[in-house]
C-alpha cells in the first residue's frame, strides 16, 4: 500500500473524454457556492438579484466568445442535454425529415433512434475514410420535408474538423434548419457565429477546462424551439429548473481563458501531435493512424497497433491515462462506431487507441510515450505470438 502511495500519478492524455478544471476558473466559481448563493429567479431580494446578474454577465461572456447575442444562449447540465433539446425541440411531426451522420456522438445518434422507432424518418451520411461529409453529399440527401439537419463539428475519437460553414451555408440555402454538436470544437478550434450560419449549437464545459455538470446551447433568433421538458419558467421555458449559477460563472471563466490562450495552445499542440504520430509510424511497424493528417483537432490521435487489443495495451502504459473512444462508451466491448463507419474493420477498431492531448502535455510526455508504446506493443505481440 504504502509503494502505491509513493508511485506518481499516471501522465494524463485523454483530454477529449474531459478536461481538468483551470484553477483560475475555480477561484471564480466558488463565491456562488457561497457567498453569492441566491437563486437567480427570486429576484424579489438581494440575494436571488446577485445571482441573476452573474448569470446574465456569464451569458454574455459565452455569446461573445461565439460571436452571438445574449438572448441566443439557454444554460443547460451538459452537452447531451443540449443535443436532445436541439433535436427534440425541433422535430415535432412524424412529418419531419432529419438528416444525421453515422459519426455522431450518441447523444446525437440515441435522440434520432428514439424518433425512427416513433415513425420519423431519419437519414444517416457516411464519412469517407478520413470522416467527412461534403457539401455535395448533404444537399443531396435534403428532401421538401427535411426538417433538420444534424452534423457534429469535431469528431472526439479521429478529430475530424467538419467543414460546418459550408455545410450549414447547404442548409441555410435549402431553408432547413442547421445543428453542430460543437462539444470538442469550442475552446479548441475557432467557431465563430458571425461566419457559420448554423441556428442551434450544443457545448460543455467541462470539454476546455472548466467545471463538469454545465453546457450551453445556442438557438438562433428567430428559431422556434419546443422544450420537450415542463417545469418552471427558467431559461424562457427551454430549460426549466434552477440554473447552476457557479457552473455557469465557470463556464464563462473557462471561455475567457480560451479566448487569450486557445490559438498558442493549439499551435503547441498540433506539434506535440505531429511528432507523436512521426515517432509511432517511424519506429512501430503495422501502426495505423485513423482520420485526417488535416483538419484536425490539435491535440488528436487515434492509433491502432496491429494484433494488439487496446485494453491490455492501455494496461500496459502504466504511466499514462488513455482511452480507446468516446468516454460515454468506455465500457463496451463492441468496437467503435466511429471507426467502422470510416472503413476500419471490427478487428482493427479493436485495436485502436485514442489520444487527447492538452495544455498540461509536455514534449518529455510525448517522448516517454513513445518509448512505452515501443516496448508495450513489441510485448504484447510476442506475447500474442507464444499462444
Amino acid at each position: 500500500m504504502a509503494a502505491d502511495l509513493m508511485r506518481p500519478a499516471p501522465i494524463y492524455l485523454d483530454h477529449h473524454s474531459t478536461t481538468p478544471c483551470d484553477p483560475r476558473v475555480v477561484e471564480r466559481m466558488l463565491p456562488f457556492f457561497t457567498e453569492t448563493f441566491g437563486n437567480p429567479a427570486a429576484i424579489t431580494h438581494v440575494h436571488g438579484r446577485k445571482a441573476a446578474t452573474a448569470l446574465e454577465e456569464a451569458r454574455a461572456v459565452v455569446a461573445d466568445f461565439l460571436r452571438a447575442r445574449p438572448n441566443e444562449i439557454y444554460f443547460t447540465a451538459s452537452a447531451t442535454e443540449s443535443n436532445n433539446l436541439a433535436i427534440l425541440g425541433i422535430l415535432r411531426s412524424p412529418a419531419d425529415h432529419m438528416i444525421t451522420t453515422e459519426i455522431e456522438h450518441k447523444s446525437v445518434l440515441a435522440p434520432a433512434a428514439r424518433l425512427e422507432a416513433e415513425g420519423y424518418e431519419v437519414t444517416r451520411l457516411s464519412p469517407d475514410a478520413e470522416g467527412f461529409v461534403s457539401p455535395a453529399q448533404l444537399s443531396r440527401a435534403i428532401r421538401d420535408e427535411t426538417k433538420l439537419v444534424s452534423i457534429i463539428a469535431a469528431n472526439g475519437e479521429i478529430g475530424t474538423l467538419q467543414p460546418i460553414a459550408e455545410l450549414a451555408a447547404v442548409c441555410r440555402e435549402r431553408s432547413v434548419l442547421f445543428h453542430t454538436d460543437a462539444t470538442q470544437a469550442v475552446g479548441k478550434v475557432p467557431v465563430d457565429l458571425s461566419e457559420v450560419e448554423c441556428d442551434l449549437l450544443s457545448l460543455s464545459a467541462h470539454k476546455f477546462y472548466g467545471p463538469k455538470g454545465i453546457g450551453a446551447l445556442f438557438v438562433r433568433r428567430g428559431v422556434r424551439l419546443v422544450s420537450p421538458f415542463v417545469g418552471g419558467g427558467q431559461e424562457k421555458n427551454v430549460r426549466p429548473g434552477t440554473v447552476n449559477v457557479p457552473g455557469a460563472v465557470g463556464l464563462a471563466a473557462a471561455l475567457e481563458l480560451r479566448a487569450r490562450e486557445m490559438d498558442a495552445e493549439g499551435a503547441r499542440l498540433t506539434s506535440l501531435r505531429d511528432r507523436l504520430w512521426t515517432g509511432v509510424m517511424s519506429s512501430i511497424p503495422q501502426a495505423s493512424v485513423h482520420g485526417p493528417r488535416e483538419l484536425r483537432l490539435p491535440g488528436n490521435l487515434n492509433i491502432g497497433f496491429e494484433q494488439v487489443e487496446a485494453e491490455p495495451l492501455m494496461h500496459a502504459l502504466r504511466r499514462f491515462s488513455l482511452s480507446s473512444g468516446s468516454a460515454c462508451s468506455s465500457g463496451d466491448r463492441e468496437p467503435s462506431h466511429v471507426l467502422r463507419a470510416i472503413g476500419v474493420s471490427e478487428v482493427a477498431a479493436l485495436e485502436s487507441v485514442r489520444i487527447g492531448l492538452g495544455k498540461s502535455t509536455s514534449e518529455d510526455d510525448v517522448e516517454m510515450l513513445l518509448e512505452d508504446l515501443a516496448v508495450s506493443v513489441a510485448q504484447l505481440r510476442e506475447l500474442a505470438a507464444v499462444r
